[in-house]
């Protein structure tokens, strides 16, 4: 896809409920602590210590190098969000990155109890990080959870996440990160 070419409307739609998830205020603009100290707080409640560092390096690093993108903003409006996730389609290592985040991500904050797969409780946990509704993770982790044994295991969670991120197609991995807001 070019940078010129205008974005599939159900990719821009996931694009716009994640902006949505970190305006609090409404104002059109996710500013860089909007975005972490939002998640920090959340994980004071939901992580230990050791995942809480954990997180803050994870998502210091997500907003860096997703949100903010080369240009290195501290404050996204929703064109620029768009823009900088698209670089998924632009540039061939985008996608690779989204997965060594998500696999670090996984091993070391989302499967709490290292077991390898994550329950309903430990997803409901994720997306609480992110101010999602627990009321809003049962379809989502029954979307995720391909295989139907009733956990999501790393590879699940990895390609609903870059699904979710990358995929201009409506499929499950569009509830990764639980109802569209917007």
């Amino acid at each position: 896809m070019s940078a010129s070419a205008p974005y599939p409307e159900f990719w821009v739609r996931k694009m716009r409920s994640v902006f949505v998830m970190f305006d609090h205020d409404l104002d059109g603009v996710v500013k860089k602590n909007d975005f972490v100290d939002f998640c920090i707080a959340r994980a004071k409640c939901l992580l230990k210590q050791e995942q809480i560092d954990t997180f803050k390096d994870q998502i210091n690093n997500a907003w860096d190098y997703f949100w903010a993108g080369p240009e290195k903003r501290v404050n996204v409006t929703l064109r620029d969000c768009i823009y900088n996730h698209a670089r998924t389609f632009r540039e061939p290592t985008f996608q690779e990155e989204q997965r060594k985040w998500l696999y670090v991500y996984f091993d070391t904050v989302a499967d709490k109890n290292g077991h390898g797969y994550i329950t309903r409780k430990e997803y409901e946990e994720f997306l609480g990080l992110f101010g999602v509704h627990p009321l809003s993770v049962p379809p989502s982790f029954e979307a995720l959870d391909t295989d139907g044994d009733g956990q999501i295991s790393k590879e699940e969670f990895v390609n609903a996440a870059v699904g979710f991120f990358c995929c201009t197609a409506d499929t499950p991995a569009k509830l990764f990160m639980g109802p569209f807001l917007a």
